[in-house]
């Protein structure tokens, strides 16, 4: 029981009291007809708790338990158990309407093993290369938008089929004010020409966008051909720095979550046919299924659409985490200790 969530320790902690309740009306109901006070006392359990038992009905919370039940189950069923707690509570609330809060969420599906399938391990890739072009780091980790298409970011993924081990190529552009895949570019090869079609699917879907455009260094974007296309569509271009994956989090963090969802929700893929429909499959159920807590369970389809019809876009802050605030306050103190001590 110690090595158990608190929620599933409370659930069996009353589950073990109500087999003992059974077990007394079961051998009380017998051919012998044992005591109830004395099976009671033997229990440890109160006569009164029994009774009090052996006369209730289902409350309205056991109802709705069930009914939330049923659901979290049916939406767990229809996409290979791909949601933790928080994005079944969002799914709930904004497309079944269901009024419950999260952690009543996360206590259903941790007393009925309802888990995540998340998360698989990877094999990280390096390609070397000399660029030719670098840029600056003007994005430097503000991933804060306040508009669509006012800041764009790029990378390459490969994707393996499981049984033949051909790989395919991803190549995303993330506007980073709704998390949105402004293009998606697939492909067979890593090269220059995925980089290009990503680039030119952006700008063709928004040709009067001018936004920052990051990128890490890449052999794809370090050309200075790359650099001219991209000053002739009115963009800024920006790079992570040199070993620093973090500066471009948002687009490695999509690629990891999206990766994990063509898996989760297309377990069986045997060719390069089945994995090209699944990851558009996937792509599709990122855009109009997968709620966001940043932006208050809405998709990131949701977001972009209201804010396409709207004059004034709504502010999604992104909220600093606790622990990185605590771990920034904890080195500031020891700085100012250090200080105090060397005085």
């Amino acid at each position: 029981m110690e090595g158990l969530a608190k929620a599933k320790r409370t659930y069996f902690a009353h589950y073990n009291k109500i087999a003992d309740y059974e077990l007394i009306k079961e051998l009380h109901e017998s051919d012998e007809k044992w005591d109830i006070s004395f099976m009671c006392n033997h229990l440890n359990l109160s006569r009164s708790a029994y009774y009090k038992w052996l006369h209730s009905t289902p409350t309205g919370k056991q109802l709705e338990d069930e009914r939330i039940l049923i659901k979290i189950k049916e939406v767990a069923a229809s996409n290979n158990s791909l949601f933790g707690a928080m994005n079944m509570y969002y799914t709930l609330k904004n497309k079944h309407h269901f009024t419950c809060g999260h952690n009543r969420v996360y206590r259903i599906m941790c007393i009925n093993d309802i888990q995540s399938s998340y998360r698989r391990s990877s094999s990280y890739t390096y390609i070397k290369s000399t660029p030719e072009e670098t840029a600056d780091n003007v994005l430097k980790r503000d991933f804060n938008s306040n508009k669509p298409n006012e800041k764009w970011c790029t990378d390459v993924t490969e994707i393996k089929i499981p049984i033949t081990g051909e790989k395919l190529y991803i190549s995303p552009v993330l506007d980073l004010y709704d998390r949105y895949p402004v293009s998606f570019a697939v492909s067979d090869r890593n090269d220059i020409a995925l980089a290009n079609t990503a680039l030119e699917m952006a700008h063709d879907a928004y040709p009067e966008a001018m936004p920052l455009y990051h990128s890490d260094r890449g052999f794809q974007y370090t050309r200075t051909v790359f650099k001219i296309k991209l000053k002739g569509y009115g963009m800024t271009q920006s790079m992570s720095r040199v070993s620093r994956c973090i500066d471009n989090g948002p687009c490695e963090g999509f690629q990891g979550i999206f990766k994990d969802m063509l898996f989760i929700l297309y377990p069986n893929i045997q060719s390069k046919e089945e994995m090209i429909h699944a990851i558009y499959g996937t792509l599709d159920y990122y855009i109009n299924e997968y709620p966001q807590k940043r932006y208050k369970g809405k998709t990131c389809g949701q977001v972009r659409k209201e804010t396409l019809q709207s004059a004034e876009p709504t502010i999604y802050p992104i909220k600093q985490a606790n622990r990185y605030i605590k771990f920034w306050t904890e080195i500031e103190q020891k700085k100012q200790r250090a200080l105090q001590q060397a005085i």
